[in-house]
Parts: C-alpha cells; sequence; structure tokens
C-alpha cells in the first residue's frame, strides 16, 4: 500500500454549554476540534468498520447522507470524521491504545493492522 490516499479520524467534541468562556455562544461554534486518532486506515470504509467495531452502541460513521462523521456521543460528547490524511500529526490515542502507529485496513471484510512508520 503506498503512503497516498491514507484517511485518519477526526475527534472533535459537540459544546453542549451555551453560556460562559467554554460556551458555544462565546466560542462562536458548537463544535471544537480536539485532534486526529493515532492510526491511519487505508479506505474510508476502514474507517467506518473501525469506528463501528468500537462504537457499537452509535449508528454507523456512515451516514444516511452519504457522509463520513458520526452523531456526537451522549456519554462522552465526541464525535468522528473522516478525512484525509495530508501528513497530519496525530494527537489522539485510538480506542484502543494498541491501535496507535498502525494502518488499519479491511481484508475479505475484517479488520486488520499493521505497524506503519507514519
Amino acid at each position: 500500500m503506498s503512503k497516498a490516499n491514507k484517511y485518519v479520524l477526526e475527534v472533535c467534541k459537540f459544546i453542549t454549554e451555551k453560556e460562559g468562556e467554554n460556551g458555544w455562544l462565546k466560542l462562536g461554534t458548537k463544535i471544537k476540534h480536539i485532534g486526529y486518532m493515532k492510526a491511519k486506515f487505508s479506505t474510508k470504509d476502514a474507517a467506518v468498520s473501525y469506528y463501528n467495531k468500537n462504537n457499537v452502541h452509535m449508528r454507523s460513521l456512515k451516514s444516511s447522507d452519504g457522509e463520513y462523521r458520526s452523531d456526537w456521543d451522549p456519554d462522552t460528547k465526541l464525535l468522528y470524521i473522516v478525512r484525509k490524511d495530508h501528513m497530519i500529526y496525530a494527537t489522539v490515542d485510538c480506542f484502543s491504545k494498541q491501535d496507535n502507529n498502525n494502518l488499519i485496513y479491511l481484508q475479505d471484510g475484517v479488520l486488520k493492522q499493521k505497524n506503519y512508520r507514519f
């Protein structure tokens, strides 16, 4: 697999507070960028499968409108968006720290991973 056309999961937080220093009124947005997960994905579908496997209580990352973004989790207030990797500096641990610094891909419909030098 070449280094071109890899994907990452952007991690964002849904802001529920309206007022105050961290409220969406002052920030001017209801979604705050947290960072990017420390794994690369070979395809958008691999990122979707990885998210879905680790968030069985949520709807699929691939929404019915064809967008690659999750709903925000009511417990963590986090949401995820599939982005094309442009040598992005990743700072957020994966759902399992064992997945950090791996390339995650689908092989015959099964999630696989290998160590990947970013």
